[in-house]
């Protein structure tokens, strides 16, 4: 997924996603923004690692500004299925 092809008919969605390594399904239940950066919030399959499970997700991007490009971050791994 790409920063620009976020918006608020994602929620819902079903996603894969990388967390910790492993790719896992989820859904997007939320839309993130601010200055600098844009991306969903996900609720995954819980994934062990060590003594902490992991059941959320935050896949963000940087955003193109004119000082700097578009980073694709952990987003670059986010597909809808």
């Amino acid at each position: 997924m790409k920063a620009l092809e976020i918006n608020k008919n994602l929620i819902g969605k079903e996603v894969s996603c990388m967390n910790t390594g492993e790719i896992v399904k989820g859904i997007i239940t939320d839309i993130y923004e601010d200055e600098d950066f844009i991306g969903v919030r996900i609720n995954h399959e819980p994934i062990q690692w060590g003594e902490d499970t992991f059941t959320t997700l935050l896949s963000t991007a940087r955003k193109e500004t004119t000082l700097m490009p578009a980073l694709e971050g952990n987003l670059k791994y986010t597909k809808l299925i």
